[in-house]
């Protein structure tokens, strides 16, 4: 008979093991069983990104290839360093498609156990909590590249059935991981946005938590909010004791000046404990916990001492409001994770060489621009309100061009020799670290080196 005693628990606005009080202080391990195109160098979402690859090589060697980055991304030198540094947590992204096939619907593939079993075996063995993160959902809970959707519309919030698919797939994760304390809780769905019907949205929630509470009843279930979880107007409390919120932490999107070093410092602090106040009023509307599930920033060498100031500032705002983090995220390929490739490395040689002419931040722009050009030539210009969605519908089809384009003619130079051991790349020793983070993190887990 399972120990259900150090599971972690939800006890009023706390989360406690064996009573025991405790943060979340961790990291997520973004692009891993879900690319993200700007994080790991490639143009494209993740579905996109898989397509070239096995285009190039073939179905069998793309299959291949992406289980060996799969098993390899991280291994137990990671979780050794992860130690050192203190940290107790590692939210772990994944893409839908690793168990269900949206051509045999109500069948679900066990090759997203092969990769989550491998992490979550090595948080067991290390005592880090894994938390399992439904990144991407049948037809897009938002409309950006990060949950893998091909139109820029979140239509799972459209069509019921997809929504059923969920539902069932978390009872299917729920009876695999009920017993296993390492495994703290339950993401249901990564920053939905768009979200425009109130009765939708807690329908939703509240048919995977009764899901989910067929088989299990310990592991606690988070529930993220809409505008990629900073809006939590919509969502009725649950009765559900074992229910937390998550939101996440970005207040840069509003406000960009607080990236630059000309800002001063306390009116960062000002604008941030603003944004971050606004976001901590769910603890006291729902009674419950909150978890900061993601926070951070893309990396530069040149001013990552002035950029871990800024993450410093949004990690003291947790830490003196009792709110778990994680920093998003581990490991990429040199942009927001504390470890990365080496700029020698296969991996990192390839894609300086796509960043060349292709690179997220220009998407976006193009994009934006697009949407106004194909206004003022061809109709009268849109309102911001119109614009925003627009943008995201136009970026889809520029991922495509982009992918044909900035990501396939780079693969077709490589032989499939070549293109094979790029993986290792993320190996623990052909990679480095962002020292000036990690004393930071040290700082707040209370670890001396």
């Amino acid at each position: 008979m399972a120990d259900y005693s150090n599971f972690v628990q939800v006890s009023g606005e706390d989360f406690t093991v064996n009573g025991e009080k405790i943060l979340f202080r961790g990291f997520g391990l973004g692009t891993w069983m879900n690319l993200e195109h700007f994080m790991i160098g490639l143009p494209g979402t993740d579905t996109m990104i898989k397509k070239a690859f096995a285009e190039v090589y073939g179905e069998e060697r793309s299959t291949q290839f992406f289980d060996r980055f799969l098993l390899e991304f991280m291994d137990e030198r990671d979780f050794v360093y992860l130690k050192s540094l203190g940290v107790n947590s590692l939210r772990l992204p994944f893409n839908y498609k690793y168990f269900i096939d949206d051509q045999q619907p109500g069948r679900y593939k066990e090759e997203g156990f092969v990769y989550l079993d491998h992490i979550v075996a090595l948080c067991e063995k290390y005592e880090i909590y894994a938390i399992l993160d439904l990144h991407s959902v049948p037809g897009g809970q938002n409309p950006d590249w990060h949950c893998d959707t091909a139109s820029g519309l979140p239509l799972f919030w459209e069509y019921a059935a997809l929504r059923e698919s969920v539902i069932g797939l978390w009872g299917h994760i729920a009876r695999h991981y009920r017993n296993q304390a390492w495994v703290a809780a339950y993401d249901i769905v990564n920053e939905p946005s768009m979200v425009t019907n109130a009765a939708v949205f807690n329908e939703f929630y509240q048919k995977v938590i009764a899901e989910i509470r067929k088989y299990d009843q310990q592991h606690i279930i988070f529930i993220e909010g809409n505008h990629f979880t900073t809006d939590f107007s919509m969502l009725d409390p649950v009765e559900d004791p074992q229910v937390a919120y998550e939101f996440h932490f970005y207040p840069f999107v509003d406000e960009p000046a607080v990236l630059t070093p000309e800002m001063d410092r306390e009116r960062r602090k000002e604008i941030f404990a603003a944004a971050f106040g606004k976001l901590l009023d769910i603890r006291a509307k729902y009674k419950r916990p909150v978890w900061c599930g993601e926070l951070g920033l893309v990396l530069e060498p040149e001013q990552i001492g002035f950029q871990v100031t800024i993450i410093e500032d949004m990690l003291e705002l947790c830490e003196a409001n009792d709110v778990s983090w994680a920093l998003w995220t581990y490991k990429d390929a040199a942009c927001m994770g504390i470890v990365y490739p080496r700029k020698e490395t296969p991996w990192r040689q390839l894609t300086g060489r796509i960043r060349e002419i292709w690179n997220q931040q220009q998407e976006q722009e193009k994009g934006e621009a697009l949407v106004d050009h194909m206004a003022e030539t061809y109709f009268q210009p849109v309102s911001s309100e119109q614009r925003y969605p627009l943008q995201f519908r136009m970026r889809t089809i520029m991922q495509a061009i982009c992918v044909e384009q900035n990501l396939k003619p780079f693969l077709q130079e490589l032989s499939w020799e070549e293109a094979y051991q790029l993986p290792a790349s993320f190996h623990w020793d052909q990679c480095e670290q962002w020292d000036e983070l990690a004393d930071l993190v040290r700082r707040y887990t209370a670890v001396s080196v």
